[in-house]
């Protein structure tokens, strides 16, 4: 009995403690890590397009930070070189940037403008779900308790930050199109998860950002007189959210799905609310509640079982 533990354990040790595990535990941290920065700044420049929402419409907010972030990764795009193109491969990215930059963030901008920021968050920081469901069925991956439990923890931090007991009013339509943008979401994060089998990240970030820029262009004709009275202050708005937002954000999050896969990056860069939240009182010197700390607790032990 004692020889066949002792065997296991030498199994066991032989089997996992090898440099091709290690490296494996590293990139998946360090995947989680580059998930949580897309979620900091993605916190941070939701904040911005909230304020920009105030008086301008989410089409137009969309249209604009595809196009200035376009040029960034055509100049990109032009020194590494594009990507070999099947028929296929071409499909996938039209239909990703489409269901993620075009319609889905449309559909979520219209969201948090007839509802605000903390219910549309909360609706769609759902969507991490149906990327695990997607993975499982579309591209083999695997589902465990620990992953779903990790998942469920962080929607519930992420509900502790943004109900609040004078915040319960849900407008009916803003619901439903916060529900399209999860779904949509879910199926742009599963594409990146395919397109990255065979394409760097750079190329993969770069083509559906162009991409996306390429098919707003056909409604651009609608809000060309909108854009012609945008103030100073609202260029600037709409630049920090396409640079930080689009520009960088979606490259670490892309890396963090190549590192991590799409069902243990999609649920971490959905702490975005709450690390936006930890870093205002922060640098703003607020008041840290009880209810923050809760959040941060449940979101910490959620991030923690998804590492698992």
């Amino acid at each position: 009995m004692g020889n066949s533990f002792g065997s296991i354990k030498i199994y066991l040790y032989e089997k996992f403690n090898t440099t091709a595990w290690h490296n494996l535990c590293v990139e998946i941290q360090l995947g989680i890590l580059l998930a949580l920065t897309s979620a900091l700044i993605w916190g941070s420049t939701t904040i911005l397009a909230r304020v920009f929402l105030r008086t301008k419409g989410g089409l137009l907010l969309n249209i604009l930070r595809l196009l200035i972030s376009a040029p960034f990764y055509i100049f990109i795009l032009l020194f590494y070189g594009f990507p070999p193109l099947t028929h296929l491969v071409l499909l996938i990215i039209i239909l990703s940037s489409l269901a993620g930059f075009v319609l889905g963030d449309y559909f979520f901008f219209s969201a948090m403008k007839l509802m605000g920021v903390s219910r549309s968050v909360l609706i769609a920081t759902m969507y991490p779900l149906w990327v695990i469901v997607f993975a499982h069925f579309l591209l083999g991956r695997e589902i465990t308790l620990l992953m779903i439990l990790g998942v469920f923890l962080i929607i519930t931090a992420v509900a502790i930050i943004t109900l609040k007991k004078e915040e319960i009013e849900f407008h009916k339509l803003g619901v439903i199109y916060a529900i399209i943008a999860q779904f949509l979401w879910a199926l742009a994060v599963v594409s990146i998860d395919w397109l990255l089998q065979d394409m760097p990240v750079l190329q993969v970030t770069g083509i559906r950002i162009t991409t996306g820029a390429a098919l707003i262009l056909i409604v651009l004709p609608w809000e060309v007189g909108e854009i012609k009275r945008l103030n100073k202050k609202e260029w600037l708005f709409v630049t920090l959210i396409a640079i930080l937002g689009t520009v960088i954000a979606q490259y670490t999050f892309t890396m963090a799905i190549n590192l991590a896969g799409s069902s243990l990056a999609a649920p971490v860069a959905e702490t975005s609310p709450i690390l936006a939240t930890v870093f205002a009182k922060i640098f703003l010197h607020e008041k840290v509640t009880s209810r923050l700390f809760l959040a941060v607790l449940v979101m910490v032990a959620g991030v923690a079982l998804l590492m698992v």
